[in-house]
């Protein structure tokens, strides 16, 4: 994997993979909670042919800078949004911005704020603030810390791959390590707060969808984000496709790479 680059204008740590957006067109890869820019290494290789491919860590996840405490005052989640627009500011054409989780939140909301700066839509079971969720939580904060000590109270990567083939079977074992590691980075102030996504909420979002938009979640109900209600607005939205991959839960990729990759391949192909 070629070394990370500093992006001048975010402080953020970028990695960037195939031909340059200059000369290809690009996906902005936007990764999830307690996950980092390096947590797509099955995407890189799928992709790496055909698109120029730009990963951040986002803030306070990676390499990436913490939040600063006026950041953590003003909402993380928002400073992320700003951080995307920044990146895609800088890009000689818009790209298509695939996201994962609190990724596909960013993105979702980047689309309906900036749609002139994106060309389309990859949400992979997007976690936006449901219309009663409280924008912050500690309790959820709580919870992520618990999740993340396992792989933080790991001695070494022997361990800690061991940890994640147990805790993660069906994942591709290319994205085992990576994404410990991601976790054994957090920020965790940022999670402690449990003000963790940017301030818009689904029903917002779904109004203000003007790009055209591929979702793709899991059947696993009691695993994904995106629930009946949320479906069925996205299923009524013009320009937004809905997949519910069989056999999946909150990440489809990881899960059922061969049908999200098929799914996306297929979009992708079609958008003009």
């Amino acid at each position: 994997m070629p070394d990370p680059i500093l992006d001048e204008t975010t402080g953020l740590t970028v990695h960037r993979h195939g031909p340059t957006p200059d000369v290809a067109p690009t996906l902005l890869l936007l990764h999830g909670l307690t996950d980092s820019g390096e947590g797509w290494p099955e995407a890189v290789r799928h992709w790496q042919d055909r698109w120029a491919i730009v990963a951040p860590d986002q803030r306070g996840h990676g390499q990436s800078p913490r939040f600063t405490q006026e950041q953590l005052g003003r909402h993380p989640g928002e400073v992320m949004v700003e951080d995307a627009v920044a990146l895609l500011e800088a890009l000689p054409t818009p790209p298509v911005v695939v996201g994962h989780s609190l990724g596909g939140a960013v993105a979702w909301t980047v689309a309906v704020r900036r749609p002139e700066l994106v060309r389309g839509v990859v949400l992979e079971d997007p976690a936006p603030l449901g219309p009663d969720e409280p924008q912050a939580d500690p309790a959820h904060g709580t919870a992520f810390l618990e999740g993340v000590e396992r792989s933080r109270s790991a001695p070494d990567d022997e361990t800690l791959l061991r940890q994640r083939r147990e805790d993660h079977p069906d994942w591709p074992e290319s994205e085992l390590l990576v994404t410990g590691r991601a976790e054994q980075q957090m920020d965790l102030d940022y999670l402690a707060r449990g003000d963790l996504k940017p301030s818009e909420r689904w029903p917002e979002l779904v109004d203000g969808v003007r790009v055209p938009m591929l979702v793709l979640t899991g059947d696993s109900m009691d695993e994904v984000c995106v629930d009946r209600r949320m479906e069925d607005a996205l299923r009524a939205a013009d320009g937004v496709e809905v997949l519910r991959i069989p056999g999946a839960g909150h990440c489809v990729r990881r899960e059922q790479p061969e049908a999200y990759y098929q799914a996306v391949d297929r979009w992708l192909a079609a958008l003009p």
